[in-house]
């Protein structure tokens, strides 16, 4: 660990100096401020954490014992970096980090982007199912580095942070005509010539591209919020993301696979946007584009698990994680009372997602962390989370 720390001091240290690496003065909206009270031991004793590390976390894996082959994704170990640093959890933070570089990055995180499946094979071994990456996975984890080195005053995670982010540039991008540099969901597979590829809305929180603008001016991530946030708003003719999209012939198109559906991928969608900070300039819009989502959750009767984009109709009610993963957009559109309704059976209903609901609980962790106020975002895309004002 010494040697690499050394190493990579020598590369990029002269870099990083002249970074922004701290954060930025935030501005924290009065209603935020009015809408969260929580005990200074609540919010420094994450409880839906450690719940969340009992049932899913092992020796540094996040498992998914939904799939019959337990599976660990790109995702999870993503995720789970981010919310151990939300905790100021740092011993779960080395843990995640070195499972993911061993076991999905050959060992070594500077050299490739980590795969995004692991789990059990046929044959009864474990190991990468999948060597194909998933960069909104690697997004977070680059992101996840780069505020825990700034929060916890570590620089070997900024290196590392900065050097995966700088491969997600090289190896997950491309520029296509008539919208520029996009993220590909991946580094194989989603570009298919003749300026057409296959993109996903949910992949591209623009206050993580914000962020890495901020960190890293020189380097394309100005174009990729640029691209990402049209990505957003053209496809939601009827206020409802999709899953899965196609840009062709210089145009939004349904993808040839999921069509018009937008479920699982797209809600994910929603929780970005309402925890984007009122300094984002397309948050106004993007916000305007959702108001249909926004009127079918003031009824009352949950948030969809289906959405048809082309004609807006509903299919089933979501579960406890997608109805928690709009807890932020209510927030953002004002819609405080109706946001503490759902919180209210959301906190009811946590025993379900204890074992065997991955998904469903980190949707949770995320959108009901939100709502408690556990963490928010900066205006410049910096990550502040309640331990490092109260907690101290």
């Amino acid at each position: 660990m010494k040697t690499r720390l050394t190493l990579l001091s020598v590369f990029i240290g002269s870099l990083l100096a002249t970074s922004t690496l701290s954060a930025h003065e935030v501005s924290v909206s009065p209603r935020v401020k009015s809408q969260v009270v929580m005990t200074k031991e609540n919010q420094c004793q994450w409880a839906l954490w450690q719940s969340f590390k009992q049932n899913y976390i092992k020796n540094g894996r996040v498992i998914d014992a939904s799939d019959p082959r337990l599976i660990t994704t790109s995702e999870g170990q993503s995720y789970g970096l981010f919310f151990a640093l939300i905790a100021n959890d740092q011993a779960t933070f080395t843990s995640l980090l070195n499972w993911t570089e061993k076991n999905l990055a050959g060992g070594d995180l500077t050299a490739q982007l980590p795969a995004w499946l692991w789990g059990t094979r046929s044959n009864g071994s474990k190991g990468i199912l999948d060597a194909n990456s998933a960069s909104d996975s690697d997004l977070w984890i680059a992101y996840s580095l780069m505020e825990a080195g700034r929060l916890w005053d570590n620089f070997y995670y900024q290196s590392l942070g900065h050097l995966l982010a700088s491969r997600i540039l090289r190896e997950e991008t491309t520029v296509v005509s008539g919208l520029g540099t996009v993220l590909l969901p991946g580094k194989q597979g989603f570009a298919f010539g003749d300026n057409h590829v296959r993109l996903n809305p949910s992949y591209v929180p623009l206050q993580l591209l914000t962020r890495m603008d901020t960190l890293f001016p020189d380097y394309q991530w100005a174009e990729l919020y640029q691209s990402s946030a049209r990505l957003i708003k053209e496809t939601m003719p009827k206020g409802s993301s999709p899953d899965w999209v196609e840009w062709n012939q210089n145009r939004f198109q349904h993808d040839k696979q999921t069509k018009a559906v937008g479920s699982y991928n797209a809600i994910r969608t929603y929780l970005w946007a309402g925890m984007l900070p009122n300094s984002d300039k397309n948050k106004a819009t993007i916000l305007n584009k959702m108001h249909p989502v926004v009127l079918e959750l003031e009824k009352g009767k949950g948030m969809p698990e289906i959405f048809n984009t082309r004609t807006g109709k509903t299919k089933n009610k979501g579960g406890v994680g997608i109805n928690a993963a709009i807890l932020p957009l209510l927030g953002a559109v004002e819609s405080t009372q109706i946001a503490d309704e759902y919180a209210q059976g959301i906190e009811a209903s946590l025993s379900t997602i204890e074992k065997d609901s991955y998904y469903n609980s980190v949707l949770t962790l995320f959108g009901l962390g939100w709502h408690k106020g556990v963490y928010q975002f900066g205006n410049d895309g910096s990550v502040i989370p309640s331990w490092a004002h109260v907690c101290q």
